[in-house]
């Protein structure tokens, strides 16, 4: 009964200790021996849950994606008020480059090799359409309540996530260039006013 329950948590101990090395070294400086030795397993072990890198890529890639998910997911939970739901997810989306900043390194790793791999690209683009799918369930639960007027949710949130990777990742490169909680709060104000009824209706 506990095996697959040990398997799943050894996969994400390598996952995540893969992810901290990236953030550092960027994925072709990573190496499978800086990875075992960050994550205390061995190398044998390493290869028993991943054939080779490009798995462990895959891998790494989801993990990326659970960990904005559940930000998102926590950020719906904190209230029962669509509009405050979306504003605490882009709040809290923003601000993942400050209290995750690994998440974000990857994804700036990634999205920079993505154009001259196909495989490397497809499975950026599954990531990013993840993203944006969060986003726009949050604007259609909004429009089923009433409380978001009659926007295409699926454009929104393509826009809205440019905005916020893009605040996030000249925050990275640059962390004084300005106050990212500040950021986050004019992000996600901005995109309220985009699609919030009552802001349309006091403008």
């Amino acid at each position: 009964m506990t095996r697959p329950n040990i398997t799943t948590a050894r996969r994400q101990q390598i996952i995540d200790a893969t992810i901290r090395v990236m953030a550092a070294r960027g994925w072709q400086d990573t190496s499978i021996d800086e990875i075992t030795r960050e994550a205390g397993v061995s190398r044998g072990l390493v290869a028993y849950h991943f054939k080779d890198k490009a798995q462990l890529l895959a891998g790494v890639l989801a993990r990326c994606q659970e960990l904005f998910e559940a930000a998102v997911a926590e950020s719906i939970a904190s209230s029962r008020d669509p509009i405050e739901q979306l504003r605490n997810a882009s709040r809290n989306a923003v601000l993942m480059a400050r209290d995750a900043p690994a998440s974000y390194e990857v994804f700036l790793h990634f999205t920079a090799g993505a154009r001259g791999d196909p495989e490397l690209a497809a499975q950026v683009q599954d990531l990013y359409r993840g993203f944006r799918r969060a986003i726009a369930s949050g604007i259609r639960k909004g429009q089923a309540s009433g409380r978001i007027r009659a926007v295409n949710p699926d454009a929104v949130a393509a826009g809205h996530m440019g905005a916020i990777i893009g605040i996030a990742l000249q925050w990275l490169l640059d962390p004084d260039a300005f106050d990212i909680e500040s950021a986050a709060n004019d992000t996600a104000d901005a995109l309220i006013a985009l699609v919030s009824r009552e802001a349309v209706l006091t403008a």
